[in-house]
């Protein structure tokens, strides 16, 4: 079971309640998670684009994207390197696609920086998770209190990545100050946090139902 099934689970919500949405393939991603086998996981995530292309669902798009990077992963594990620098640049592509198509929608820019904010600095991702952080701070009444401490969080690891050391260190203060990035702050350098109540319901739920 997935993290993001767990909290699915947690919530009581059954696979015939995202069957409403139409959305079949990111149904099954939601419920089980992306294939660990290789043709298992091109296979759902060409799915998942097909989906995006006859529904033009915003969030199908996003884990289409996310689908593609894991892909990059893989090649690059196996080091394909031909392969997996394609593939990243096919999910990069498509990720920053479904914002532009929705910039002024907020939550699609959380899901960009829930990918952005935990890759290496080198691929120069960090620049991008400013601007998406910047602007959901400017409107944090859309987000939880819980979630404007992980888009905070997100921040501070972008600073770090742009090599901004003082303005990273000055948020870092305020956070430990505040308390309530405690955990976030525990996590390994490479360890992004479990997918939260809040980020299912407010994010990926609605979009899902294309609100």
């Amino acid at each position: 079971m997935t993290l993001l099934n767990k909290c699915i689970a947690a919530l009581g919500l059954s696979l015939s309640f995202f069957a409403t949405a139409a959305l079949p393939a990111l149904d099954a991603v939601l419920q089980k998670g992306f294939p660990a086998q290789t043709a298992a996981l091109a296979s759902t995530t060409q799915a998942l684009y097909q989906e995006y292309e006859s529904q033009h669902s915003v969030a199908s798009l996003v884990f289409y994207s996310y689908g593609m990077l894991r892909l990059a992963n893989h090649y690059k594990a196996t080091n394909d390197f031909v392969n997996a620098s394609e593939y990243a640049k096919l999910g990069f592509f498509w990720l920053d696609e479904a914002v532009d198509s929705h910039e002024n929608d907020m939550r699609v820019r959380y899901l960009r920086a829930r990918v952005d904010a935990w890759l290496p600095a080198d691929l120069g991702r960090c620049v991008v998770t400013l601007n998406d952080t910047d602007l959901m701070q400017k409107h944090a009444q859309d987000f939880s209190a819980a979630m404007q401490t992980t888009i905070a969080f997100m921040r501070y690891r972008a600073l770090v990545s742009c090599k901004e050391t003082a303005q990273a260190q000055a948020l870092l203060n305020e956070m430990k100050m505040d308390g309530s990035a405690s955990a976030l702050l525990a996590l390994g350098a490479e360890e992004a946090p479990e997918w939260s109540m809040d980020e299912i319901t407010q994010v990926v739920m609605p979009l899902m139902k294309g609100e």
